[in-house]
């Protein structure tokens, strides 16, 4: 199993406008930590702004056609197991 800190498949990061929130406000946060003199904290926010604008903005479309794709080859495979004659 993958360790996977955001997980864009949820259906929450559905809509753009919250992919796009969750991307600038820690963006916002680290200009307002950096503007008051902690440089370890504006480090911080700034590389999860990052990677959430990676993962939600940048790679969101191939990861929800990966999902989809898993998700059809999942049903196809309970389909098959259902019309497979039991051999008991």
């Amino acid at each position: 199993m993958k360790f996977q800190i955001l997980d864009p498949t949820h259906p929450f990061f559905k809509p753009l406008w919250i992919r796009l929130l969750c991307t600038v406000l820690p963006l916002a946060w680290a200009g307002v930590e950096y503007s008051n003199g902690a440089t370890g904290w504006a480090m911080i926010f700034t590389a999860t702004g990052l990677y959430a604008g990676y993962e939600l903005l940048f790679m969101y479309e191939h990861t929800m056609k990966k999902a989809e794709a898993k998700a059809e080859a999942e049903r196809a495979r309970i389909a098959a197991e259902a019309e497979r004659p039991d051999a008991d």
